[in-house]
This record gives structure tokens, C-alpha cells and sequence, in this order.
């Protein structure tokens, strides 16, 4: 079984990254220098904190909110 995930970027200019502003994943913290490597990054700290298993189906749907 899979779950869907809603998770609202901002930019962080003093870093220079993009981070999770909000989520529907209570906890989920994560930031990285490009939007496609932030989403590279959710789905194993998602599974990780939800504790599903490394194979478990996961639809992650990023909004990125203006700088």
C-alpha cells in the first residue's frame, strides 16, 4: 500500500537551499541546493519517519512556495 505526501518548499537565501516548509509528515526536515535533489532526498526520510518499508509506494507532491 502506498500513501501521498504534500510538501511546501521554501528558499532558504543565507543557505542557499531549498527546504521543507511544511508537510504532511509531522518532523520531516530536509533542505538540498536544487528542488529535483530535494525530492530525491523526501521519500527515504519520509519512509523513515512514517517506518515503512525501503519499498513501499510513495506519491510526493511539492509545492514550491515564491522567494
Amino acid at each position: 500500500m502506498g500513501c501521498q505526501v504534500t510538501v511546501s518548499c521554501g528558499w532558504n537565501a543565507m543557505e542557499r537551499v531549498f527546504f521543507v516548509k511544511t508537510s504532511s509528515v509531522p518532523g520531516l526536515d530536509c533542505a538540498a541546493r536544487t528542488i529535483p535533489a530535494l525530492m530525491c532526498e523526501l521519500p527515504g526520510r519520509i519512509r523513515e519517519l512514517l517506518g515503512l518499508d525501503v519499498e513501499a509506494y510513495i506519491d510526493v507532491f511539492v509545492e514550491r512556495i515564491a522567494r
